[in-house]
């Protein structure tokens, strides 16, 4: 970086700016190395300060994008289409007439300010001590696509705006679960994928689950702990008073449960959970899981099958007198406070549901894993308040 970019780097990035607009195309190639090398925060003030050889690219990295010709548009939407092309491409050829997978991955992620002038906040106030200082989020929707081949396609995000900001701006206002669905039904899919979505429990609403059953993608999801049973086959159906799913699978017998052991070795969807050969080693990648699985009809969703997971986890130390057997778990009465963190337990458990109702149990635990992949990628992925100021997607 004191001599300015590399040949090599700028032959290697000249397909992908030769359709970008000139500020962008003469920043790319900097922005990307300086990120790399980046040895700490990575903010517009270290990526400007690494860049030493060519004065003109900290002006670029720093100024321009707040110029107008630096949309944000065309910053996610350009590369993501590239990309997207090129992997399409170059999958299909090793792919031939085989049915390929893909999963899209979705979650939210916050970015933190200490500023409590800026507009679009949202404040958090779970601290303990009432005299600690609130905290203030913008918030982001993130969308990741992985192949079966090991791909990684990061979605445009989509910035959420909170109700007082859309109404001083005169803004339609979109929840986050509008902002998934809308993801759900721009994602580009080709012809000879099977795409399954996996999100959270926050995402577990309905306009989510109309855009998926439109597409006709498989969902895998943690229920929400309100969710009924329904009455009829029907997805409008009446729900079924006081006939919650999660509490209903406590009452499954114990020889409906099998024990389930993952490890890199055995998995069906290794290329879809990236790990460095460090992270390769037997203690690293081995789980085990307790399941039973179940059909039934949910409200709001219709047939899906029902999955009762307990994950151990052997770090956790066993209090006096408690036992080590997930039928422990199982048999205990459901906690649930809002407002209380969760304490680390040997087993923890989980209630997913698949709108497949032909899968196994083994492949909704395995789908269910690869949303932690997302979670890796926000350290890797720029916020647009960090990197993009001013930037806005619809």
């Amino acid at each position: 970086m004191l001599f300015g970019v590399p040949p090599a780097v700028k032959s290697f990035f000249r397909p992908v700016v030769a359709r970008l607009s000139k500020p962008i195309g003469r920043a790319l190639p900097v922005m990307v190395l300086s990120w790399l090398l980046a040895p700490h925060r990575r903010c517009l003030k270290t990526l400007a300060g690494m860049v030493l050889g060519h004065r003109e690219h900290v002006a670029t990295i720093s100024r321009r994008l707040r110029n107008r010709l630096w949309k944000t548009l065309t910053w996610y939407t350009t590369l993501y289409e590239a990309l997207w092309s090129e992997t399409d491409r170059w999958e299909r050829r090793w792919a031939g007439r085989q049915k390929r997978h893909w999963m899209l991955v979705i979650d939210t992620t916050y970015h933190g300010t200490m500023s409590v002038c800026m507009e679009n906040l949202l404040c958090f106030n779970r601290h303990q001590n009432p005299r600690q200082r609130t905290s203030s989020n913008h918030a982001f929707l993130l969308g990741l696509v992985l192949t079966d081949k090991g791909g990684r396609l990061p979605l445009p995000r989509k910035s959420y705006y909170t109700k007082a900001y859309c109404q001083k701006k005169r803004r339609r206002y979109r929840s986050l679960n509008d902002l998934a669905a809308a993801l759900i039904r721009e994602v580009r899919v080709p012809a000879d994928v099977a795409l399954t979505v996996v999100y959270d429990s926050a995402f577990d609403a309905q306009q989510v689950h109309q855009a998926a059953r439109g597409r006709g993608f498989r969902e895998v999801f943690p229920l929400d702990p309100n969710r009924n049973l329904s009455g009829s086959a029907d997805v409008a159906a009446a729900q079924l008073p006081g006939q919650k799913v999660v509490p209903w699978t406590r009452t499954w017998q114990r020889e409906e449960f099998a024990l389930l052991e993952l490890q890199v070795g055995n998995e069906d969807h290794v290329f879809f959970r990236r790990r460095h050969r460090d992270n390769l080693r037997p203690n690293k990648t081995q789980r085990r899981y307790a399941v039973a699985t179940r059909r039934a009809t949910v409200s709001k969703l219709g047939d899906c099958l029902i999955v009762a997971s307990y994950k151990e986890n052997a770090k956790v130390k066993l209090a006096a007198g408690e036992s080590a057997d997930w039928w422990a778990c199982h048999t205990a009465a459901i906690p649930y406070d809002r407002h209380q963190r969760p304490q680390p337990q040997r087993w923890h458990a989980k209630v997913l549901a698949c709108t497949d109702p032909t899968a196994t149990a083994r492949q909704v635990v395995e789908w269910y894993e690869v949303r932690w992949q997302i979670e890796m990628f926000h350290s890797d992925y720029p916020s647009s308040d960090r990197l993009y100021p001013g930037g806005r997607v619809a």
